[in-house]
């Protein structure tokens, strides 16, 4: 069996997080991807960070143990068992530890020039410890030798290297990428938090305008986003639900009010999908597509809908004029197009711009001239192309 034995803040401190989430819980990632079917957490207290560890590893199907003193530890690794152990604060590679460590024990090592600055334990004169290592069950025997107020992870650490584990080397360059850190404080967390959310969850860019305020929005509701799971989908269901309720008003009437629902529900929506990829970033867990697709399909027939209003447009051109816009913007998503053109793929930006035109009455025509520069251009790029 593979076993993990992480640590989490002690004597209450809240603790040092990253992307709204401890760092411990990180760590809990990088165990669950190296196999691990059991996580150990030392721990003096429980508490709300012990409580989320425990939640998402029985969720993800791997055996949760608390325990306050490093003798109980004997009693929940066998000799035959395979132990990693995670250094309190540091923040590695997931990929590189199953890579480096998955199939044999060995020991994460830096360079001491620039690691140990930064944090890091000194283990020789050229090397510091890495904050990971892999060893055998049997390593925790030996803590029953050591005091009890000792460090379990500085003692199997030491039995580790008193046995000649392999040492194997982590790139220097990625303590400066923010791949592989030490977050000893809140400020060590801050100082790369913007290069690792850049990272996993990149922003929309420049010409997605809305989905970058969006984006931008998502960030800020970050924490609360970690400690609620429920906010991030709680926020895209509602986005939806608004905008379909703005597709309704709309085609009972009401066009300006329904278009303006329509984008404010676009743009709940956008951020609670947002929210949810900064909740899963770090996880390895792969995004669901599902909800982007009922959200993508409801903004879609919302503003159909509000174009069919038998109240307002009494032929078929305006149903016919969004159902080209709707083709015509899901294509120009599809493709790296013109920087001006792909302003026209950001649902929330079209949507408010609608809005605006109809309470000037060119919602037709505005609708047209958009989905004909969405269409054109998507043509037109691919023609470039081939």
């Amino acid at each position: 069996m593979r076993v993990a034995l992480l640590a989490t803040t002690q004597d209450g401190a809240d603790p040092v997080r990253l992307g709204g989430r401890p760092v411990a819980w990180h760590q809990l990632q990088a165990a669950l991807a190296l196999g691990c079917e059991r996580v150990v957490c030392l721990a003096e207290t429980p508490g709300p960070e012990l409580a989320a560890l425990q939640r998402e590893t029985e969720g993800r199907g791997a055996k949760f143990s608390a325990i306050a003193h490093s003798r109980t530890l004997s009693g929940l690794v066998s000799a035959a068992d395979n132990l990693f152990v995670f250094a309190p604060g540091v923040l590695p590679d997931r990929d590189w530890l199953a890579q480096a460590l998955g199939a044999r024990a060995g020991i994460a090592v830096l360079p001491a020039d620039g690691a140990v600055e930064r944090g890091f334990e000194r283990i020789d004169r050229e090397r510091a410890w890495g904050g990971v290592l892999a060893t055998r069950g049997d390593s925790v025997e030996a803590l029953a030798f050591l005091p009890p107020d000792a460090d379990p992870v500085a003692g199997l650490l030491r039995v580790a290297l008193q046995r000649g584990g392999r040492c194997v080397e982590v790139p220097q360059h990625w303590l400066d990428e923010g791949r592989w850190a030490l977050l000893g404080d809140g400020a060590a967390a801050q100082r790369m938090e913007r290069n690792w959310q850049a990272r996993h969850v990149p922003a929309p860019g420049v010409e997605r305008p809305g989905e970058t305020l969006a984006h931008g929005l998502a960030r800020v509701l970050l924490t609360r986003a970690a400690n609620r799971p429920a906010l991030a989908p709680g926020l895209a269901i509602g986005g939806i639900a608004l905008a379909l309720a703005g597709g309704a008003a709309g085609y009972l009437g009401s066009t300006v009010g329904g278009l303006v629902a329509l984008a404010i529900g676009a743009f709940v929506a956008e951020t609670g999908g947002r929210m949810g990829r900064f909740a899963r970033a770090g996880s390895g867990v792969a995004a669901k597509g599902r909800m982007a697709e009922v959200r993508d399909g409801a903004l879609d027939l919302a503003l159909i809908a509000v174009a069919a209003s038998p109240q307002e447009f009494a032929d078929w051109h305006a149903p016919f004029v969004a159902l080209v816009l709707v083709a015509a913007t899901r294509l120009l998503r599809e493709c790296d197009g013109p920087r001006a053109l792909r302003l026209l793929g950001d649902r929330i930006l079209v949507i408010a711009g609608l809005a605006v035109a109809a309470v000037f009455g060119a919602f037709v025509p505005a609708m047209a001239a958009t989905g004909l520069a969405a269409l054109g251009g998507r043509l037109f790029s691919g023609a470039r192309r081939s």
